[in-house]
């Protein structure tokens, strides 16, 4: 502790009594004594609520023995907690704090020994004035017993935290001048800013201790902590610091009496304390603006002090200190909703003062909404009815044999069907309970969802008792469905239900009225009493309607399919959800064999109306159509079996008549017509009847042909069973099919092709035999196939043979066809290079004509072209007319190929096809056309599409443009107008698309072109004549000599070259010739800046080699021939504007320059001499 400078070390006069002034520096709180600023509490006494009082002690490294005496706080609150530190202090006051009560005769007193007379005079009289006097007065030693100066400091520090704690007691920690009445304090007491903000933290630290104590927390705490903090003047450091503090020596003194089990229990008052604490922890902090770091790390410090719990774990316990406090506020306003002294914002300040979130608010509001409900509704706030209770009574109770379950679950059932429903038609909204709970919602926040659900969970249940009563009333026929739906509308409205809930409260209400008459059927059915089964389901079908009937005055569209939205059998809540699969057939079993009735004849019948009955129960049991026909099918099926068996073998007997099949049918359409049984049912049985009859026929026929009369027996038999002829098809396609292919290749003969007379009897047995066209055509094509398949394997077997060598023949396999047609290897020849030897074209033209004249060919429409026709004028003199129309593009299809019945490889067709094409173009006999013509169709035949069979001409077509072109280019420079028609007329004969043939056209020009340039520049002959004789050639045929001949742009660059520099040279070229440069650099593919370079490129070589001349004349003597040099250069020098890099020594210049200028000039234009002279000077470098 720092004093002022002024002060001296001295002792009290010797008049003072040692024994007057003798303390323990030990016995209270000392600021020099603090350990890092921590708190700790002494053992205390134990109160009566078994709280701990804490005594106040400050541990000290320079003392190893704590205080013999205890700072006891009060029983709660933090004035009493004051009160109670103030009065410890009291208790262990100094020899000097004793004598002087005034701090500044005790702060003066350690500045110099004063005479004791002196002091009680001063004590009487302070002022500021007193320092001067005392320092004035006579400073002498003092005997034995006096006080030296840091007697003085200690009891200074000793009094300071007693004055504060004093201070704070008497003005109140909200008074407006308690933090200035503090902080005179520490001037008064001369403490410095450190040790002051520690007693100021210690008595805060002794303040929470003491609010803790009491476990009664209150709202005006908050602000009590808060004013507190400020009248201390504390940082939000030095609050978490006391805060920290006092929980480690709250958690140390609760733990000495309370046990760790007992803290655990909620309900103690030291648990409750201890949350409390957390609680003000918690707001302090939060109210203090930290950070979410600085939160964290304070609040965790309270958090670790109290049991070592979680940040988390310490939240929620503060969290359910607030929660009370806030649902108090809910409460207030529900209390105070009609005096409009409540709001929203009111309800958000109270939250944030007390940290609950809005999320766990809203779950407040929901229950305080909730509460208000029921108390509107005249119920009580909280349902005290414990679904439970029954349970808990009975769950150590275990019964010993099934036969106790049994009778326990019945007595259980007995008692809740003899159960009186309790009458709740009295509860009902109290009046202006509408406008009460809209605006308790706008102030709590609520959306319509969250309040809806709330009125509908407080109310539900009495509108569902309504509702049931009114259904059954209405099953029972007590109340029609439109009284009973205006009950249940009206006791909706009552309880404020909304509409758009009441489709599924409805729902659940019939499926909950339905599903008792079923509960208890099926306590009949499985007991096998068929009698009351039956009464019981035709009650429950009658019931359903009367549910559909009120259900119908509500007019909701949802229930228009009644079965479906209230039994579906997957869903448990509906109404047949609980019946097992196995119970709702059994059922329905029974009800179906109760429906069937027996005359007197032993026929048996289901009426009309068991009929309707029994789909309205299957859809009542979840039993779908296809299983309850099949119930109808097993019962009744036998039935149906022996009427239609009966007929059919009595129609297979023969001679049948109108009459018989007339009398045969009534018999079957009355089993029908009285069992009800539906088309498809009938079509079963019927089927496998019609299809022995037809199986028994084919067997018993000579040749597997039935004869008229039994083809009549199958048309009456399908006539009786109401069988198409359609649906027969297949059985007879099966049964005749192998006859029918046999008369076709009887029809085919030794010439393989079907004779027009043959082919309608062909058709005629066809009918008669009953089999579809598709049938009938895919066994005609079966036929042709197995015909034909000789015919290809032949003409692949020769076409291998032609042009396989030995071993390749041996091996049936060939892997390069390229140009050797023929077997012996040899090279292609014959006209235009192409072999056509081995002809076995008339075998192939034999397989076309079977092809064709069998009809096997077809024709497919593939899409549609506009074409323009002309109309005659109607009348003389009138005007012709042109309309456009629509008519079908057809494509050749081929449904047998010889690839598609694997008689032949895709490889030896290409390569038979051809053949085919180079011998219809190379012969020259009289079938040379038809051969052209059939090419499409063999190629089809051998499975080629229309795209191999283009590239096969195409590579053909490639040969002869080939050798043509090259043939007629070798006599001229450009092929004529009969070369054209030659080459057009080879396009139309290989069948090779206009397009195509032009491709081939430029193609084969380009290899002679290509050959040409290689021959000219390769074998160094060329020269500038036949360079430009090349390149106009080439531009004459369209060409591009790079793209399209194949020439490098340096070839191109040396042709250009070549070509220009004899103009240049003699003059022809000079730069009035720009047009001709222009013209030989773009035939060429050049660029402008290619051209340019290049004759740039030429001058400067060429002026280089003249300035050497002139040089070397001038130095001969020969100024003429200089001169003539010179109008060389100045040519040169005006293609680049004089500009030609040339290196002249300035005498060489100036000596060519007079030589040049001294020459004849006569006829010479003025301003052309001056151009001339201007570029030699350019070229020499020479200044203008």
């Amino acid at each position: 502790m720092r004093f002022h400078s002024a002060a001296c070390a001295a002792v009290l006069s010797a008049a003072a009594s040692a024994s007057a002034f003798s303390f323990s520096p030990l016995a209270v709180p000392s600021t020099t004594a603090r350990n890092n600023g921590h708190v700790s509490f002494a053992a205390p006494t134990r109160p009566a609520f078994g709280l701990l009082s804490n005594t106040l002690t400050i541990s000290s490294t320079s003392h190893a023995q704590p205080s013999s005496t205890s700072l006891n706080l009060a029983a709660g609150g933090g004035p009493e907690a004051l009160e109670d530190y103030i009065a410890t202090l009291s208790n262990t006051e100094s020899k000097l704090s004793s004598k002087l009560q005034n701090p500044k005769l005790v702060k003066l007193a350690g500045a110099a020994a004063l005479p004791l007379s002196y002091v009680v005079g001063a004590a009487m009289t302070p002022s500021r004035r007193l320092a001067a006097r005392a320092v004035g007065g006579v400073i002498t030693a003092v005997t034995a017993g006096g006080v030296g100066k840091s007697f003085v400091e200690e009891d200074v520090r000793r009094s300071c935290p007693a004055a504060i704690a004093k201070r704070l007691f008497e003005l109140g920690v909200d008074d407006a001048n308690i933090s200035d009445g503090i902080a005179r304090l520490q001037e008064d007491y001369g403490v410095d800013d450190e040790d002051f903000l520690g007693m100021c933290t210690e008595v805060y630290a002794v303040y929470l201790a003491g609010m803790a104590k009491n476990p009664l927390a209150k709202t005006a705490e908050l602000k009590e902590l808060a004013s507190l903090k400020a009248a201390l003047d504390l940082d939000n450091q030095q609050t978490g610091q006391a805060h920290a503090d006092a929980a480690a020596a709250f958690y140390r003194d609760v733990t000495r009496f309370t046990s760790i089990d007992e803290l655990d229990d909620e309900g103690h008052p030291d648990r409750v304390s201890l949350d409390k604490l957390l609680f003000l922890s918690e707001r302090a902090f939060r109210q203090g603006g930290e950070t979410d770091e600085a939160f964290t790390f304070e609040f965790s410090r309270v958090a670790k002090a109290l049991g070592g719990l979680s940040v988390n774990e310490a939240l929620e316990r503060a969290k359910d200190v607030a929660t009370p406090f806030y649902e108090r506020a809910l409460a207030s306003t529900r209390a105070k909703l009609n005096s409009g002294a409540v709001s929203a914002d009111m309800l958000s300040r109270a939250r944030g003062t007390l940290g609950i979130e809005d999320v766990e608010a809203k779950d407040m509001h929901i229950e305080a909404f909730g509460r208000e409900v029921r108390s509107q509704l005249g119920l009580p706030e909280d349902d005290d009815e414990d679904d439970m209770d029954d349970y808990n009574e009975y769950q150590d109770k275990r019964v010993e044999t099934v036969a106790e379950v049994k009778k326990k679950l019945d007595a259980m059932k007995a008692e809740e069907e003899t159960k009186e429903v309790e009458d709740t038609s009295d509860i009902k909204f109290t009046s202006g309970a509408f406008d009460t709970l809209t605006k308790l919602q706008d102030v709590l926040g609520l959306s319509d969802e969250d309040a809806d659900y709330e009125i509908s969970a407080a109310t539900v249940d009495y509108w569902r008792n309504t509702a049931l009563s009114a259904i059954e009333d209405a099953i029972a026929k007590t109340k029609t469905p439109a009284k009973a739906w205006e009950v249940i509308q009206s006791r909706q409205k009552e309880l404020y239900l909304k509409d758009s809930s009441m489709k599924d409260m409805m729902t659940s209400m019939v499926m909950q009225a339905l599903g008792r008459p079923l509960e208890k059927v099926n306590g009949f059915a499985r007991v096998n009493n068929a009698a009351a089964t039956y009464d019981g389901l035709v009650d429950a079908i009658a019931a359903k309607e009367t549910c559909k009937d009120v259900l119908k005055e509500a007019g909701w569209s949802e229930f228009e399919d009644f079965e479906e939205a209230c039994f579906d059998p997957s869903d448990n809540a509906s109404a047949c959800g609980f019946l097992t699969n196995q119970d709702r057939h059994n059922m329905y079993q029974i009800f179906f064999t109760r429906s069937v009735k027996t005359d007197e004849d032993g026929t048996k019948d289901i009426s009309e109306e068991s009929y309707g009955l029994m789909k309205e129960l299957r859809g009542m049991l979840g039993v779908s159509e296809e299983e309850g026909v099949g119930q109808i099918r097993n019962f009744f099926g036998p039935e149906l079996q022996i009427v239609l068996t009966d007929a059919t073998e009595e129609i297979l007997r023969g001679n049948t008549t109108d009459a018989l099949l007339t009398n045969l049918k009534e018999n079957v359409d009355k089993v029908i017509n009285d069992y009800k049984l539906d088309e498809e049912m009938v079509r079963s049985y019927a089927g496998p009847l019609y299809n022995r009859a037809v199986e028994e026929i084919g067997s018993n026929t000579p040749g597997g042909i039935p004869s008229v009369e039994e083809v009549e027996t199958l048309s009456f038999l399908r006539t009786l069973l109401n069988i198409s002829e359609e649906e027969t098809y297949d059985v007879h396609l099966t049964t005749f099919g192998t006859a029918y292919k046999k008369a076709i290749k009887e029809a085919l003969g030794t010439t393989g092709v079907i004779r027009e007379e043959y082919r309608e009897p062909l058709d005629d047995l066809r009918a008669r035999l009953g089999m579809s066209d598709e049938a009938a055509k895919e066994i005609y094509m079966e036929a042709i196939g197995e015909r034909m398949k000789p015919m290809v394997e032949f003409i692949s077997n020769e076409m291998e043979r032609l042009v396989l060598t030995k071993d390749q023949l041996a091996q049936k396999r060939g892997t390069d066809f390229g140009e050797d047609y023929f077997k012996d290897g040899s090279k292609a020849s014959g006209k235009l290079g192409l072999g056509t030897d081995g002809n076995i074209m008339s075998d192939i033209m034999t397989l076309i004509d079977f092809y064709i004249e069998n009809g096997i060919v077809q024709k497919e429409v593939v899409g549609t072209k506009k074409i323009e026709k002309k109309i005659p004028a109607d009348e003389e003199g009138g005007e012709e007319k042109t309309i456009t129309e629509e008519e079908p593009i057809y494509e050749s299809t081929y449904p047998i190929t010889a690839t598609g019945m694997g008689c032949i490889d895709t490889q030896v067709a290409e390569l038979c096809y051809r053949q085919f094409v180079v011998s219809s173009f190379t012969d020259q006999s009289p079938n040379a056309a038809r051969y052209e013509a059939s090419k499409a169709t063999f190629g089809g035949i051998l499975g080629l599409t229309a795209e191999k069979m283009e590239e096969i001409g195409s590579n053909i077509g490639g040969m002869v443009y080939d050798n043509y072109i090259t043939q007629a280019m070798a006599t001229k420079s450009a092929l004529d107008q009969q070369d054209m028609m030659f080459l057009a007329n080879m396009q139309g004969k290989l069948g090779i698309s206009a397009e195509k043939g032009e491709e081939m056209l430029l193609d084969t020009q380009k290899k002679i072109i290509s050959e040409e340039a290689s021959a000219l520049f390769d074998s160094g002959s060329a020269t500038p004549e036949k360079v430009k004789e090349f390149r106009e050639k080439c531009n004459s045929m369209g060409m591009d000599l790079e793209t399209d001949v194949g020439l490098t742009k340096s070839r191109l660059v040396n042709m250009f070259s070549m070509e220009i520099t004899p103009g240049i040279d003699s003059g022809e070229i000079t730069m009035d010739s720009a047009d001709v440069l222009a013209e030989i650099q773009e035939s060429l593919g050049l660029t402008e800046e290619e051209g340019e370079e290049v004759v740039a490129g030429l001058i400067t070589e060429r002026a280089n080699g003249i300035l050497a001349d002139i040089v070397g004349c001038m130095l001969r003597g020969m100024d003429a021939v200089a001169v003539e040099s010179m109008e060389k250069l100045v040519q040169y020098a005006a293609f680049v504007d004089g500009d030609l890099g040339l290196n002249v020594e300035e005498s060489n210049a100036n000596k060519a320059f007079n030589l040049f200028e001294s020459k004849d000039w006569t006829g010479v234009d003025t301003k052309v001499v001056e151009k001339q002279k201007s570029l030699l000077k350019t070229a020499f470098g020479m200044s203008a």
